[in-house]
């Protein structure tokens, strides 16, 4: 290939002699022209010459050529037909002209546009005659340059275009550069060069790889590759070198390996190109080299054998008569415009009837929908369907949102693997699939099954299979054959798996109960108010704790550790503490290796507890006995536990996920072309709202509560749910155990909420209050001031204060109240971060404000754990993996900070013994809390004594400022319980008349 990259030629012959160019009579504000070009120096051999355009820029402008501004149009049409075609330009604001296609060069045709006023910026579009068709449905604006010169290049369905000059090939197809067409364009003609080097050694490395990547709309902006060697950290690697395919990446490994993974992503997980992970496997020289194309997984290790031929990527079968089909490159209308092609289901064919782009019109479109003549029988879609259109080969059909339809459905099915002495009983769905065999192994490791079971397909598309004998402690796989293709993989309802959640496990569950399990008695909650919830990931809570048997740090059994030394830690802190609820970071089964530190926020197998936190990894039936004894002991100490779930998303997608194997394409969002959905901002997005995704979540959430005793769920994103769901699982809970505490994240990853604030009114469902929170602190990770270090929010306080019954809750049982949680920065390090130049002090009186703001307010408290000791990351805002040095709990800290821990546990214990803090109605709020609503401080009145508080009288108040402030109390002797230093029940003092409160403090008063 050519490269042209400084030079640009323009044949001029036909531009000098051509009728009807630029400044023709009737046309405005022009110039002629072909003299202006002549003065460029025109090659006076003639056409095929042409002539350098680029030295209109090099020190001279438009003014020299008879204009104040220049624009040049190229316009290429794929069928070279350009009858009739012409550029209609304007200035802003002002009026357009046509301007004709005068002259010709590699690339197409051209039009030049010469203006004789200087204008900024002007708009330009390509239509054919006088607006019988115009290409592309917006107009394009372009910057004009330095000197009034501007030069583009347009292909033919692109709304994009080139500012930079094209790359032609020997067969005139021309490749953008930077910045350009729309999706479409493919690299043609040939001649990719190789850029790897001979060996790895060649470049000091263990191995290498080389990524050439093409994106077809041109623009590369952002994007990168992260990759990885097996079993190493993944890294990012910039696209840093350009070829005539478009951009290259070289990836260099310290250590040889057998096998590179890759995702081409843009910027840090904005997007990711390609919703599977890719690999390639090195030489015996050390050296991988692959050429990729946007949208297209196959990765090419051949050039010459890059196919850009159309095809079907993905077809779906979304009604019994509609598909929907993604292609690999687009295709017009036009082309499109005969129905063809053909739907067969066994011997049965289904015509296409009519072809529909989706999103580009007669641009061109990769997504089309078509209609079928008939609807397609859906008893019989088990057998395999193709669809075949013209030009492309018969590609599968994949049944996606048909399987929502009745008859695909089983929602009373028990499915899992059903232990007894005697036999078990297997049942897994998958209506897709031609038939399911049961894998029986006798070892975690062992390499072919030991028996192979052909299981039977019973009503709404559930396998089932016996096997006879005692099976504890045996392990199984499914092997599904769906679509041509067999798929492998562990039982998502399974109870029990490996420690890599590649097998499932037979387990009797009666054998993992601990001592006494049947008489655990789960502390009860009368009301979500009562509740003070103590946020902790299992490993932090212990890892560090010196006191705890070395073989129980940062295992489940840390946290049921017993000790009262002067720095109580394990369930000791807890109760010294007088929380009421643990919520446990996220618990179920999840992707990380046994020594690779995560919040578990990538869940792989939901009714599976991670074996990182058990005492022995190696077998599965230990964590759940491990679990168990730590439930038990934290309600011995009269603690609810609460699981952080994570239904949202899963660590694995596509092929690696055993959701997607069991049934293809119908637990994830996708788009109508097969795209997952990236609503959570991980990868995926769990499709709720389809009935059997809906009941495996309800069905593993009772799970928990009958077999673990688990008090409550707190669900991550809960955003991404629908409403319909939710409310299932409330009733479905709440009819096993009415005082379940469920709540949840009402926001997503970064697509649409489906239940947001305010959705949860009246469902026994809480959310959390971010508007307090951020009224507090300020923001969560920059410099923003919230009221308890002086920014002011008095009414966003009070909002909270009230239970968030003038926001977005119906009672204030439904408003999670917090400062500071797992995410994002600690409160003590937001104070350091907003106030870098703060003493100790002044953090320390921010931070019990803080905290006394949360557990005054009516509605849930809930504790960042730590938070009571001035836990600090280190100014790490996003630790999930950061590992123990950052997310330790940093006990000697406890001693250290034991003002802020005091005042913590003071506050907790006025709000426990205290009724007045904890109204559970709407209608109580508004009788029994009144403001005062005067400048300054925030404060407010409760009427203890209608809610059968000992106190009558309850008076808060707030003061944000950085000064000393004043208020005037009501008439009478007040009691101090609560001052700027001591919190609690306790009588400090009294007051009456004038109060004066300390900068950045909170006072509690009372009387009988």
């Amino acid at each position: 290939m050519r490269r042209w990259a400084l030079l640009v030629w323009l044949g001029v012959c036909v531009l000098c002699c051509a009728p009807g160019i630029p400044g023709t009579p009737g046309t405005p504000g022009m110039t002629g022209v072909a003299s202006a070009w002549g003065e460029v120096g025109v090659n006076e051999s003639g056409a095929g010459e042409g002539i350098r355009v680029e030295a209109l820029a090099d020190g001279k402008s438009a003014s020299d050529f008879g204009g104040q501004t220049i624009l040049i149009v190229h316009y290429r049409r794929d069928a070279a037909d350009y009858a009739g075609w012409n550029v209609w330009a304007w200035p802003v604001n002002a009026e357009g002209s046509e301007y004709a296609l005068a002259g010709s060069d590699a690339f197409g045709l051209y039009a030049v546009v010469v203006l004789d006023e200087a204008h900024p910026k002007l708009g330009f579009l390509l239509r054919r005659g006088d607006w019988e068709q115009k290409d592309g449905d917006r107009d394009r604006m372009i910057e004009v340059g330095a000197g009034g010169i501007a030069e583009v290049w347009v292909r033919e369905g692109r709304l994009a275009f080139d500012t930079t000059p094209p790359i032609v090939d020997e067969a005139q197809d021309a490749v953008p550069m930077d910045g350009g067409a729309e999706p479409g364009s493919m690299p043609g003609g040939e001649g990719y060069v190789s850029a790897a080097p001979a060996s790895a050694r060649a470049v000091g490395a263990g191995a290498v790889a080389v990524l050439h990547y093409h994106r077809p709309d041109g623009k590369y902006d952002g994007w990168a590759v992260w990759a990885w060697a097996d079993g190493q950290e993944g890294k990012a690697y910039p696209f840093d070198k350009k070829d005539g395919y478009g951009v290259y990446a070289q990836l260099e490994f310290a250590q040889p390996t057998d096998r590179v993974g890759f995702i081409v992503r843009r910027g840090d997980w904005l997007e990711r190109d390609g919703d599977v992970d890719r690999f390639v496997s090195p030489s015996e020289a050390g050296v991988a080299e692959a050429w990729l194309v946007a949208g297209e997984e196959r990765v090419f290790m051949d050039p010459a054998k890059l196919d850009f031929a159309l095809q079907i990527q993905r077809a779906f079968l979304d009604e019994p008569g509609l598909l929907h089909v993604r292609l690999n490159q687009p295709a017009t209308a036009a082309q499109l415009s005969e129905p063809a092609g053909w739907v067969q289901v066994g011997d049965d064919r289904y015509p296409v009837a009519e072809v529909k782009t989706k999103g580009h019109g007669d641009a061109g479109s990769r997504d089309l929908m078509l209609k079928l003549d008939k609807p397609v029988d859906l008893d019989s879609i088990v057998s395999g369907m193709t669809l075949s259109l013209p030009g492309t080969g018969p590609a599968t059909v994949y049944a996606r949102e048909v399987l929502t339809d009745d008859r695909f459905h089983d929602l009373g099915a028990e499915l899992g693997a059903d232990h007894t002495s005697v036999a078990t009983a297997f049942a897994t769905w998958s209506p897709v699939s031609e038939s399911v065999e049961l894998l029986l192994y006798k070892t975690a490791d062992e390499a072919e099954p030991y028996d192979t079971v052909t299981m039977s397909r019973g009503h709404g598309g559930v396998w089932r299979a016996r096997v006879e004998g005692d099976l504890h402690g045996l392990y199984y796989q499914y092997k599904f054959t769906s679509y041509g293709e067999v798929r492998i993989v562990a039982d998502i309802y399974c109870y029990a798996a490996t420690r890599d959640s590649a097998r499932s496990m037979v387990v009797d569950l009666d054998q993992t109960d601990p001592a006494g399990w049947e008489n655990d008695a789960p502390p009860m909650s009368a009301s979500p108010v009562d509740e003070v919830i103590y946020e902790i990931h299992v490993r932090d809570y212990s890892i560090e704790d010196l006191s705890c048997p070395p073989a129980h740090r940062g295992k489940y059994l840390g946290l049921a550790h017993e000790n009262t030394g002067d720095i109580a830690t394990g369930v000791s802190h807890l109760k010294e503490l007088g929380v009421t609820t643990v919520h446990l970071l996220p618990i179920q089964d999840y992707s990380a290796g046994m020594n690779e530190y995560n919040w578990g926020y990538w869940t792989a197998l939901f009714n599976v507890p991670e074996a990182q936190y058990s005492t022995n990894p190696d077998d599965p039936a230990q964590a759940i006995k491990d679990l168990k004894a730590t439930i038990k002991a934290l309600h011995e100490a009269d603690i609810r536990v609460v699981m952080d779930v994570v239904y949202n998303h899963t660590s694995t997608s596509f092929g690696a996920s055993p959701f997607d194997q069991a049934v293809p394409w119908y637990y994830f969002r996708t788009t109508p072309g097969g795209r997952l959905r990236n609503e959570s901002g991980t990868g995926n997005a769990i499709a709720d709202e389809r009935p059997m995704a809906r009941k495996y979540i309800v069905d593993s959430l009772k799970y928990w509560v009958q077999e673990y005793h688990i008090d409550g769920f707190r669900f991550d994103l809960l955003g991404m749910m629908h409403k319909e769901s939710v409310a299932l699982v409330a009733r479905e809970l709440h009819a096993i155990r009415p005082d379940l505490l469920i709540y949840g994240e009402p926001w997503t990853g970064g697509g649409p909420t489906h239940f947001p604030k305010g959705a949860q009114k009246k469902m026994g469902v809480a959310v959390f209050n971010d508007h307090l929170r951020n009224a507090i602190r300020g923001d969560l990770d920059g410099m923003a001031l919230g009221f308890a270090m002086g920014g002011g929010h008095n009414k966003e306080i009070r909002d909270g204060v009230a239970g968030a019954i003038d926001d977005f809750a119906e009672h204030p049982t439904e408003s999670i109240n917090y400062a500071s949680a797992h995410d994002n920065r600690t409160l003590w390090d937001k104070l350091i971060h907003t106030l870098p130049n703060g003493d100790d002090a002044t953090r320390r009186a921010m931070h019990k404000l803080s905290l006394g703001i949360v557990l005054t307010s009516q509605g849930v408290a809930f504790l960042h754990g730590g938070s009571d000791f001035a836990r600090t990351k280190l100014g790490n805002h996003n630790s999930y993996n950061a590992g123990d040095e950052v997310n330790k709990f940093d006990w000697p800290r406890k001693a250290a900070y034991r003002d802020v821990f005091d005042y913590t546990r003071g506050l907790i214990q006025l709000r426990r013994e205290h009724p007045a803090f904890r109204l559970r109605t709407r209608k109580q709020v508004r009788n029994h809390l009144s403001f005062h609503d005067e400048p300054g401080p925030v404060w407010y009145e409760l009427d203890g004594s209608a809610v059968g508080d000992s106190w009558n009288t309850i008076l808060v108040v707030y003061n944000g400022d950085a000064e000393q402030r004043s208020i005037d109390l009501p008439e009478g002797a007040w009691n101090i319980v609560v001052n700027h230093e001591h919190a609690g029940v306790k009588k400090l003092g009294e007051a009456s008349g004038e109060l004066l409160l300390p900068p950045y403090s909170m006072m509690v008063l009372c009387r009988d």
